[in-house]
């Protein structure tokens, strides 16, 4: 990024925070003639005002006073530059020692280097001790013409060199970068201040120098999550006296693209470059360039406030990324239902703009029933991490509210929000617009279980569009519709529902996956019957059995010879000889031999009626597997399954699994008798290839049997 000291832009550099037991040590540095003797003196008197929070030290001051008894500054210049460096390390220990020792901040005018405008480099003064030392700084920038003419107007300095305007904007662009370099390195908070609009009088409201001294003095990550903690209570308190009802449950959302596609963070630095300097902002933006160098860290995005503080017109900057911004209609919809459901609240969590996201919630007319918290300018007082929004799920989950938290994000800093919830839900945008190192944290996130048993964890995706690619697989994040009212979450947060339903994967299916859409390819045409159409259902069946029924049941280790001659691990069903796999026929058969493909130790049976499952099928069986080509009502399944759970005691507790290649989605739903079972009982699953819409039931040519079996003459 320019340093241009024109520009409006605060930039600022963040590393490693330093260690919470070293007393704040502020460093006033720029050029001769910036100003660091008027913010000095303005500082002095009004010193009674701050006594008991700030200490302000002249740096020549310190060390004429160290030089002893008659004794000052011209002695000093006399020395060599080893004696010099020995006494100004001396002078910032000795104001370091006072610190330490009164508790108070120090606030220090210095000099980083001076450079004589015949010399083609510039003289550093900065010594290890400053690196060391120094906890902030704020650099007074000016533009070179500036600064020429004020050191020119200074009478009290006649003695200075008179130095070009190019030899100062030179000066200042070195002695920035390297002071750049040094705050990276040692983690001192480094702030630009423009000098050009510096407040003569510090004492006066809004004065930025005043600002920045009491920030830097009062900022602690724990006193933010305290106050972030109370702006939850706030909400919270705020939401129930205007619901005048009892809430129970809280969604708690990300913005940037979770609720759009758009980055507006992106979005701002680009228009504000646009409209300071007639270009449009590439990446990184300048917030990119802290949080590139110094990780999503709460210092890092302090700085990413300060630099908000010094952007002219940060209020129209922000509605006019607000007016462009467009929410996804899955998530408008859920967030206009909470309007109707006064047992819901919401609260838009974001690291993001907070005033962008509360103009975009007003745009929308949802400002009573959607809060936001984020991020602004350092005045704001918040600064929002992930910590923070992890901090947020917790304090609505915990007392004193105890609500059911749902969570939605998209990326790695939404993980711990995520899971903190109730329900974490993983919005999945398109490629191109989604987070790329997501994949990785969730890959991390959900651990492969002991003996591949099922994964046991509270996240879910939701793919917006429906189209998109899911993020790992539809296994470990099995898929939430969030535009489907008979979805489970839907049902538990606006139907009758309860919660507890969301928290299994009772229903899995393949419908968004490429590899589902090449299977259903052959099922679909017409051209397609007999054998070829039942070697299409057997690939399905082994399909689900082997993606699906392995991660719901789980694996279990034995020993196999290897081709070298020795014993290996492999793998199989967890209890696969105590498996029945049932083909309901006729349909299901083909479909069931891929699954008994999979799974060759299993037993398998025929079954035309319900009566064709006997005791001696489930005796000391752990898994039962009913497998049809098509669910339309679910009423066969059912069927089957109340003679499976009622033969005798042990029946209630068998899991059965069953395997279609569609479903009808109706039949899921909350009020059909499958739906019911798919949210109630944790001993029973359905998997399927696709879940349909289309309630069109075969006939003839077009029944599925018939089809398989090439008799739909005979129908």
């Amino acid at each position: 990024m320019s340093s241009e000291a024109n520009q409006s832009l605060a930039t600022a550099t963040v590393a490693t925070p330093t260690t919470p037991k070293s007393p704040i040590v502020i460093g006033i540095y720029g050029l001769p003639g910036s100003g660091k003797s008027t913010v000095l003196e303005n500082l002095k008197r009004s010193l009674p005002t701050w006594s008991d929070k700030f200490a302000v030290y002249d740096g020549s001051a310190v060390i004429a006073s160290l030089m002893g008894p008659d004794r000052g500054l011209d002695d000093f210049r006399a020395l060599s530059e080893e004696e010099k460096t020995r006494y100004r390390e001396l002078a910032i220990a000795h104001i370091r020692d006072e610190c330490q020792k009164t508790g108070l901040a120090g606030v220090v005018a210095g000099h980083y280097m001076f450079w004589p405008k015949d010399s083609e480099h510039g003289m550093v003064v900065w010594t290890k001790a400053d690196q060391d030392t120094f906890t902030h700084i704020i650099y007074l920038q000016l533009p070179a013409d500036l600064l020429y003419r004020r050191r020119r107007q200074d009478q009290a300095r006649e003695d200075r060199e008179r130095a070009a305007p190019e030899h100062l904007h030179k000066w200042q662009e070195e002695e920035l970068r390297q002071l750049d370099a040094i705050a990276k390195e040692s983690g001192i908070c480094l702030v630009r201040q423009d000098g050009a609009r510096l407040d003569r009088n510090l004492r006066a409201p809004g004065s930025k120098i005043l600002k920045w001294l009491h920030e830097f003095r009062s900022e602690s990550e724990h006193r933010n999550h305290i106050r972030v903690l109370a702006a939850v209570d706030e909400i919270v308190a705020n939401v129930k006296a205007s619901h005048n009802t009892h809430i129970t449950t809280a969604l708690v959302l990300d913005a940037d693209k979770t609720l759009t596609a758009m980055d507006t963070g992106s979005e701002f630095w680009k228009l504000e470059s646009s409209r300071e300097r007639g270009i449009d902002q590439q990446v990184p933006t300048p917030a990119e360039d802290v949080f590139r160098e110094n990780g999503y860290t709460y210092e890092a995005f302090r700085q990413v406030a300060m630099s908000y503080s010094h952007v002219i017109g940060f209020e129209e900057l922000c509605n006019d990324v607000a007016k462009e911004t467009t929410l996804y209609p899955e998530l408008l919809s859920l967030l206009r239902r909470v309007k109707s459901h006064p047992h819901i609240m919401a609260v838009v969590v974001t690291c993001g703009l907070r005033r962008v996201w509360q103009t975009v919630i007003e745009k929308e007319g949802l400002e009573k029933h959607v809060k936001v918290i984020g991020n602004g300018d350092i005045s704001e007082g918040l600064i929002i991490t992930d910590k923070s929004k992890e901090a947020v799920v917790n304090r609505l989950r915990g007392p004193p509210h105890n609500l059911r938290v749902v969570a939605f994000g998209d990326g790695p800093l939404d993980l711990p929000m995520l899971q903190a919830a109730d329900e974490g839900v993983v919005v999945v945008g398109v490629e191109l617009a989604r987070s790329k190192s997501m994949e990785d944290a969730l890959s991390r996130a959900i651990k492969p279980n002991a003996n591949g048993s099922p994964h046991d964890h509270n996240l879910r995706q939701a793919l917006i569009p429906h189209t998109v690619i899911p993020r790992l697989d539809t296994t470990r994040l099995p898929l939430i519709d969030l535009s489907d009212p008979t979805d489970p979450l839907n049902q538990s947060l606006f139907g009758s529902l309860p919660s507890k339903s969301f928290s299994k994967p009772n229903l899995l299916h393949a419908s968004n996956r490429p590899s589902a859409k090449l299977m259903t390819t052959p099922t679909r045409d017409a051209t397609i019957f007999g054998p070829a159409l039942r070697e299409a259902h057997r690939r399905i069946g082994w399909y689900l059995a082997t993606e699906f029924i392995t991660s719901l049941v789980g694996l279990e280790e034995y020993s196999i010879p290897h081709v070298q001659g020795h014993n290996t691990t492999g793998h199989r069903l967890l209890h696969e000889q105590d498996t029945t796999i049932v083909a309901l026929m006729r349909g299901g058969e083909p479909m069931a031999f891929g699954v008994n493909d999979a799974f060759p130790l299993a037993m398998f049976l025929h079954a035309k009626t319900p009566e064709d499952v006997k005791p001696h099928h489930l005796d000391k069986q752990h898994t039962i597997i009913l497998v049809d080509s098509v669910v339309n009502n679910g009423k066969t399944v059912l069927e089957f399954l109340e003679r499976i759970r009622g033969m005798y005691e042990e029946g209630k507790d068998i899991r059965v699994v069953v395997v279609a290649g569609v479903v009808q989605v109706e039949t899921t739903g909350a009020e059909h008798g499958l739906g019911r079972l798919l949210r109630n009982d944790d001993k029973f699953h359905l998997v399927t290839l696709r879940v349909s819409d289309n309630k069109f039931t075969g006939r003839g040519g077009t029944d599925t049997g018939n089809r398989l079996f090439g008799t739909t003459r005979l129908d």
